[in-house]
């Protein structure tokens, strides 16, 4: 099986109308955006739907919108594809995303975190001080250096996203983003100012990050099922203490997205997947020295690639292998019988089947559901060590 990792957007990827477009793609995304509604107290799914861009584009609406979106798409992921990742990733407020995605929060928790980081960051924001800006084709070296010139105490300027060997994102105070951005136009650098309404990841999200700090620890963290990657340092949680510091430093530290991509080509992952609106994450991937093959789930064609190199047959003897090998504790004839011989059988079937018919779509969703309802009646019934862990 290939190494995977899912990815996560962050802000700058919504746009008008992105609800409707995820809506008519998965049938069911009104049940996410019910319960969102419920959370939040307002209409998300009609920001998301018909909302205009100006007003997708405030904090408050945009990170919750970019949650759903992005829930949404990793459960059209999970029913179309069905892998098991190595790792996952987001991009700044994609960090909550992919916490979601591994179980580490719930999406209702997740969402209520996200609604509050919004609103913190947008009253910071509207303090109307700071801005961000992406700069294209200039060495590092010479951009931290002016930074480095240019920041004072009152008046910030920092890197606050290294996303690809050729972009960086400066934030900060206007006035010393202004003189970094000048000189680097000035030595022939492209310098495109992000419509964000505030100068996120810079110390002047400080007290903002400190009022976040305040709710987090309200909420409770699970075991991750498989590694998150930290935004901050790059390289996976170690527990869930280090990820409430971790999405509070990330209010204030950059995005080092492209020491995690590295990281996760140092790990041997051989494709990712993003999931949600757009497809940023794919196209700064595209922009790295040793590429990782990133798909974005969201266009047709890259989906469609996807169901081509992960197949129903694939996804069916997985499961009949971790049927086969899940330690058994069951000595009941008649239990291993119909809990365990039974469904292995027809598990054998389905695979035999999948593989002559190349079944896809719709009625593979229903086969992958089955396959997966066989192994679970298999762990349950084996009642090995650990068969509560296995099953979920």
């Amino acid at each position: 099986m290939k190494r995977v990792a899912l990815l996560f957007p962050g802000q700058g990827s919504q746009y008008e109308g992105m609800g409707k477009i995820w809506s008519n793609k998965f049938q069911g995304a009104g049940r996410w955006f019910e319960e969102a509604n419920d959370i939040l107290g307002y209409d998300l799914k009609s920001i998301c739907t018909e909302g205009s861009a100006a007003m997708l584009s405030r904090t408050k609406y945009t990170q919750p919108a970019l949650l759903v979106i992005s829930v949404i798409a990793l459960e059209h992921f999970r029913q179309e594809i069905g892998i098991v990742p190595m790792f996952s990733a987001g991009h700044s407020l994609g960090e909550y995303s992919a916490l979601v995605s591994s179980g580490v929060l719930s999406f209702a928790d997740a969402l209520r975190l996200v609604q509050q980081r919004g609103i913190v960051m947008q009253e910071a924001a509207d303090a109307g001080l700071g801005e961000m800006a992406a700069v294209r084709g200039v060495e590092l070296e010479a951009l931290e250096a002016w930074c480095e010139k240019h920041s004072s105490p009152d008046r910030p300027v920092a890197i606050g996203c290294y996303n690809s060997p050729r972009q960086y994102v400066l934030t900060g105070h206007q006035a010393a983003v202004a003189r970094v951005t000048i000189a680097a136009e000035l030595r022939g650098a492209q310098v495109t100012r992000l419509q964000v309404s505030g100068p996120f990841h810079s110390p002047l999200m400080s007290q903002a990050a400190d009022r976040l700090s305040g709710v987090m620890r309200k909420y409770t963290f699970r075991q991750s099922r498989w590694p998150v990657i930290s935004n901050v340092t790059a390289l996976p949680y170690a527990n869930a203490e280090q990820i409430r510091d971790g999405l509070i430093l990330q209010m204030t530290h950059p995005v080092k997205w492209l020491q995690t991509m590295r990281y996760l080509v140092g790990q041997k992952v051989e494709l990712a997947v993003e999931l949600g609106p757009r497809s940023v994450l794919r196209n700064l991937a595209n922009e790295m020295e040793d590429k990782l093959r990133t798909f974005a789930f969201e266009r047709e064609e890259d989906a469609v690639q996807l169901a081509k190199r992960f197949p129903l047959h694939d996804f069916i003897a997985g499961c009949l292998s971790a049927a086969v090998a899940a330690p058994n504790a069951n000595w009941n004839e008649e239990e291993y019988r119909t809990g365990v011989i039974q469904p292995i059988r027809k598990l054998k079937e389905m695979l035999q089947s999948a593989k002559e018919s190349g079944i896809m779509g719709d009625q593979a969703r229903v086969q992958r559901k089955e396959a997966l309802d066989w192994l679970r009646l298999v762990v349950q019934t084996k009642r090995g060590p650990e068969s509560k862990e296995r099953s979920r």
